[in-house]
């Protein structure tokens, strides 16, 4: 089975103040991340804001975070719309921009029926030489991706996993069993756990920007079999990630990071920051948690790439 990126976080986008895409910050944020723990980052996710970032803006991000980490560190582009046109455009768009690999979300709004779905993801992955992971994330799409669908999806050569939010542990423990090279990655913090403990390969995590040294070690007593640790970690942990959810996603991780000096900017509409009382609660409950926070701030270096055309 081919060696992917386990843990990985879904990075932000930093604005400007004037609400541009700070380019300069996203570098020193994706190595700082690297620098934590992450083997790979999610870049234009559903915590990057994908629907609110322009398809210019998504090419020089995937250009300037991948330029910035290396050959070594996984870059997963979140190209998945609801449109498969649209999709397929942003995937041949990321592949130039030297993406590794490509995230695609289940189409959302339009709640297609599973041949839909599944037809959606073969033509986005006929579409590319690169590795695609599906994103079963029902609560923000609409549609499940069941089983039987994600077992259609498992034989298609280049779709290699699926980032897994449904909650449901059955349902997914079922596509492990019948299809054990097809990668889970869990894409909701409070599963990882338990994902990890059915033999998921990895996970791609919000909370990340804050604990991803604390979950690798997690994750590493899972696999050497010392789930008791493992589980210790994950009850110290809980309370972090109902923080960073308290007033949704990707709303109360980027309060939490600006409040810990990270020079983010604002969100964009229709995203806001927490109403005081929530971001104070948001607050108290962090600084008394354990977090993988930077010694000395991070700040943008003096110099950013240029734009390239897509």
């Amino acid at each position: 089975m081919a060696d992917y990126a386990r843990f990985m976080t879904a990075m932000i986008t930093p604005y400007t103040a004037d609400g541009a895409v700070n380019y300069a910050y996203a570098r020193s944020l994706a190595r700082h991340l690297v620098q934590t723990g992450n083997e790979g980052l999610v870049v234009t996710g559903t915590t990057g804001e994908a629907p609110l970032v322009a398809d210019e803006e998504k090419y020089r991000l995937w250009e300037e975070v991948k330029q910035e980490v290396g050959p070594d560190v996984t870059v997963v582009a979140g190209a998945g719309t609801n449109d498969t046109r649209h999709s397929i455009e942003l995937t041949r768009i990321a592949e130039r921009a030297g993406a590794d690999m490509i995230l695609a979300v289940a189409p959302y709004y339009l709640r297609p029926p599973q041949e839909g779905l599944y037809q959606h993801f073969k033509a986005i992955a006929e579409s590319t030489s690169l590795p695609v992971i599906v994103y079963n994330v029902p609560s923000r799409t609409g549609v499940n991706l069941t089983a039987e669908t994600l077992l259609r999806l498992a034989e298609i050569p280049n779709i290699v996993g699926d980032k897994e939010a449904n909650g449901d542990l059955t349902q997914t423990a079922e596509v492990m069993r019948q299809a054990p090279g097809f990668r889970i990655w869990s894409g909701n913090d409070s599963d990882n756990f338990h994902l990890w403990c059915l033999g998921a390969y990895g996970a791609i995590s919000v909370t990340g920007h804050l604990t991803a040294g604390i979950q690798q070690r997690m994750f590493g007593h899972v696999r050497s079999g010392q789930v008791n640790e493992a589980a210790d970690i994950h009850r110290s942990l809980l309370a972090v990630t109902r923080a960073c959810f308290m007033n949704g996603n990707p709303s109360s991780i980027r309060y939490a990071l600006r409040q810990f000096g990270f020079e983010i900017g604002l969100p964009r509409l229709p995203v806001v920051e927490p109403e005081s009382a929530i971001g104070e609660r948001i607050m108290e409950i962090l600084r008394s948690a354990p977090l993988d926070l930077p010694d000395e701030p991070v700040v943008a270096p003096a110099h950013a790439g240029a734009p390239q055309p897509a």
